[in-house]
């Protein structure tokens, strides 16, 4: 899988930098730092989110300009339960921004992450200056997981990148070669996972802190499906 990455800019007002996701076939989790700076380095808030579940098939994350997250989250975009899958939100967030909703320059990158059209894990990733969506992912190998992270500009990116897939992908495959597939052991291990990377980068770089946030969703598929 293609592991993309845009820098999170830094010529707005408020900043958001540092976002985690996991999607496996049958679950996805997402996990962000608290911090809302300005592009001075001066802390606006310990407590703003940047993650959330919009519903129980769609999670949603977000870095580089907050402006875009909080004229959304006034809207209630991310409180939609009429988004049935997660390429619907993904596809209504794409219009939604591309109708200019958030009326100005907002140089933000968008993660959304969960259940797809066919009941398979799926994430898919864009930044607002983007033409079209070209990250999309349909997690249908019962191997497959996607781990992307955005991260701070000044923080060693592809250092991160491989440091939390590689141990998502590890998590996966012991559970995989494991005599019963623990999906809550995963689940678990993985936020710890995305908890302990997101602190080691909170001591390198003060756009982020350790105050985290993360949600879960979880669905069920049938055995023959997560075996293939």
């Amino acid at each position: 899988f293609k592991n993309f990455y845009i820098k999170c800019y830094q010529g707005g007002v408020w900043i958001l930098s540092c976002v985690i996701g996991t999607v496996f076939k049958n679950f996805a989790i997402i996990s962000g730092d608290m911090r809302l700076s300005k592009d001075s380095g001066e802390t606006v808030s310990d407590t703003y989110s940047k993650v959330f579940k919009v519903n129980q098939n769609v999670l949603v994350g977000f870095t580089g300009s907050g402006n875009a997250v909080d004229v959304l989250n006034k809207k209630g975009i991310f409180d939609k339960d009429d988004c049935p899958s997660a390429e619907d939100y993904l596809e209504f967030l794409w219009l939604l921004l591309g109708n200019r909703v958030v009326n100005e320059p907002n140089h933000c990158n968008i993660l959304v992450l969960g259940k797809s059209k066919l009941n398979y894990g799926f994430g898919g990733n864009f930044h607002m200056s983007d033409d079209d969506v070209q990250n999309q992912l349909h997690l249908t190998d019962h191997r497959n997981v996607w781990a992307p992270i955005l991260t701070p500009p000044d923080v060693d990116y592809e250092y991160y990148q491989d440091l939390v897939s590689s141990n998502v992908q590890y998590i996966i495959a012991e559970q995989i070669n494991s005599p019963v597939f623990s999906r809550g052991l995963a689940i678990k291990k993985i936020k710890e996972i995305h908890r302990e990377i997101i602190l080691e980068i909170s001591k390198k770089d003060k756009s982020v802190n350790s105050n985290i946030e993360q949600h879960v969703i979880k669905w069920w598929i049938s055995l023959i499906k997560l075996l293939n």
